[in-house]
């Protein structure tokens, strides 16, 4: 029985260690995952990207040496907010429910100080995870946003 259950939980380990590095390996060669598992190419030129969820909301186009090039700004949740939209939702809800204070929104969301300062003036990323506890907050303390 003892013999069983090691050779079980060995090929599971073993299992999950090959997985681990095809996947690292598939994305160290320029590929990602979709949200079907499937990997694919990051290279956007090839059109086919039909199985590929896409939010173009903050698609603008910016001129660099004359051409006119597409940026997209990373969506960073299911409801296609991007960085402008979630710096925005930060900014409302720390003026309006924290008093225009970093520190005490920065509290409330379990981040440093910095952090919030860098969001705001659009010198860092803002993650998933800060976007749904702003929301939260914003709910919790009656706060109308977008």
């Amino acid at each position: 029985m003892r013999k069983s259950i090691l050779l079980i939980s060995g090929v599971g380990i073993g299992a999950g260690l090959l997985y681990a590095f095809t996947r690292a390996s598939k994305q160290a060669e320029g590929k990602s995952q979709n949200g079907n598992g499937k990997a694919e190419a990051e290279n956007e030129s090839s059109g086919n990207r039909s199985n590929v969820r896409s939010f173009d909301s903050g698609a603008s186009m910016r001129s660099v040496n004359g051409e006119e090039k597409k940026r997209v700004d990373p969506v960073i949740d299911d409801l296609g907010t991007n960085q402008h939209d979630a710096a925005e939702i930060l900014m409302t809800i720390r003026d309006a429910a924290f008093d225009s204070n970093d520190e005490k929104l920065a509290v409330a969301l379990g981040r440093p100080v910095e952090e919030i300062e860098a969001w705001t003036t659009g010198d860092a990323t803002i993650d998933g995870d800060a976007v749904i506890k702003a929301r939260h907050l914003a709910e919790m303390r009656g706060v109308e946003i977008q």
